[in-house]
């Protein structure tokens, strides 16, 4: 089963006040944290395939080896950058789709790989991250939620589909929740990452 990583890096930071994605913590571009990780995953798993939906041509610019797809509609909302990144997906392949947003600094390559792995030796077709009871990203679809993700509007992201068929979703305990945290303000840093 191919597994087709979307990574979501194309959001317009309006709650932090300038754009966190390049943002510098501890001498590194935000979404370079999520994106290092992905990297490797992709590297280490022959059945990934690693795409990155942008509107930043600096993202494109430090890694030109990755496929991308530059977007920018993905200013008018979330559902934007899932379709963009959906379209580039080859749906001839017998595939599942990882959704992985670019502001999860503290989400580690561990967590993500185990998860992985989990959901693909389950029955499940759906898959989202918890800790103790707080759900986030990143989340898995299988191939059947194509139509439903297509027809997201404005800023709605998968969660609105996963909240409908949550007796389809494996929901993956994680120990720490800080790997749940995204980063919408400054003040989400915590003092180590400053």
């Amino acid at each position: 089963m191919r597994t087709y990583i979307i990574y979501l890096a194309a959001g317009n930071s309006i709650r932090f006040g300038s754009n966190k994605l390049l943002y510098k913590v501890r001498g590194k571009e935000l979404y370079r944290y999520g994106l290092d990780n992905l990297i490797k995953l992709s590297s280490n798993r022959s059945d990934c395939k690693l795409i990155v939906v942008t509107q930043y041509l600096e993202i494109i610019s430090c890694y030109p080896e990755l496929d991308y797809i530059y977007s920018s509609k993905c200013q008018e909302g979330l559902s934007y950058s899932i379709k963009a990144g959906i379209e580039m997906i080859n749906q001839q392949d017998n595939f599942q789709i990882m959704f992985v947003v670019a502001d999860q600094i503290y989400l580690n390559y561990q967590t993500l790989n185990k998860m992985l792995d989990i959901y693909n030796n389950s029955n499940y077709s759906l898959a989202s991250m918890i800790y103790q009871g707080r759900v986030g990203n990143p989340t898995i679809f299988d191939a059947t939620y194509i139509e439903e993700l297509m027809k997201l509007e404005g800023d709605q992201g998968g969660r609105k589909i996963i909240n409908q068929h949550q007796d389809k979703c494996l929901f993956y305990q994680i120990e720490n929740g800080l790997e749940l945290l995204d980063i919408d303000k400054l003040e989400d840093l915590i003092d180590d990452y400053q």
